[in-house]
C-alpha cells in the first residue's frame, strides 16, 4: 500500500497528464517500423540507473515518440525513481512564471530541480517551443548542467538534428551537440496512428 501511495505521488509530480499515465510498454503497438525503438527504450529502463546515455527519440508526428517517453516514465516511477516528464513549452512556461512576481520557487530553483533533484528528466516535443534568446538560454542551461554532471535525459522531437539546431537559434548547435553525445539515437517511423483511429 505504501509503495502504491508513493507511485501515485510520483505520478502526480511527474507532469504526465492522465492520458499519458496510461501509456506503457505493454500497450505500445509494435510494428516493423517501430520495433527497434521499442526495444531500445525497454533496454534503457532495464539498465537504469546504470545507463551511460539517455535517449533522443526522433520521428514524424504520431509515430509513438511520446508513448515511448511516457512508458519509460511510468516504468521508472513504478520502481520508485523520480521522473519529470514535461512538454518543452510547459517547462519554459513553468520557469517564466517565476519572473517579476513573488512565487514559491525562483527560476534557479526550478532549473535545479530539473537537473539535480530528479533521477531522470524527460523533455517532450523539443523544437516546438517559441524560440527566443531567453528560451534558448534556459534550455542550454538545463542541457549543459545535465551534460556536465553526466546525468541521463530522454528527449523527443519531430526534427532532424540539423533542423533542430536551426530552430534553437544561436545556441542550437551547442544544445544538439551535447544531446548527441549524451543520448542514443532512437528513430520511430510509420504512419500517424492518430489519423488511423
Amino acid at each position: 500500500r505504501k509503495k502504491q501511495d508513493r507511485i501515485s505521488e510520483l505520478l502526480q509530480k511527474s507532469g504526465l497528464g492522465k492520458r499519458f499515465q496510461k501509456k506503457t510498454f505493454e500497450n505500445f503497438q509494435i510494428t516493423d517500423a517501430n520495433r527497434a525503438a521499442f526495444y531500445q527504450a525497454k533496454e534503457f529502463c532495464a539498465n537504469f540507473p546504470n545507463t551511460k546515455r539517455g535517449l533522443l527519440i526522433t520521428g514524424p508526428v504520431g509515430t509513438g515518440k511520446t508513448h515511448l517517453a511516457s512508458a519509460v516514465t511510468n516504468d521508472l516511477i513504478g520502481r520508485l525513481y523520480t521522473v519529470i516528464c514535461r512538454n518543452i513549452t510547459d517547462i519554459i512556461s513553468l520557469i517564466k512564471s517565476t519572473y517579476g512576481q513573488k512565487t514559491e520557487l525562483e527560476e534557479w530553483e526550478i532549473v535545479d530541480i530539473l537537473t539535480t533533484e530528479v533521477d531522470l528528466l524527460v523533455i517532450d516535443d523539443l523544437g516546438k517551443e517559441r524560440a527566443s534568446e531567453n528560451t534558448n538560454t534556459l534550455l542550454y542551461q538545463i542541457i549543459n548542467r545535465l551534460y556536465n554532471d553526466e546525468r541521463p535525459i530522454v528527449v523527443t522531437t519531430n526534427f532532424t538534428s540539423v533542423t533542430l539546431a536551426e530552430k534553437l537559434g544561436e545556441r542550437g548547435q551547442s544544445i544538439v551537440s551535447r544531446l548527441t553525445e549524451m543520448c542514443e539515437p532512437v528513430r520511430t517511423c510509420g504512419e500517424d496512428w492518430r489519423l488511423k483511429s
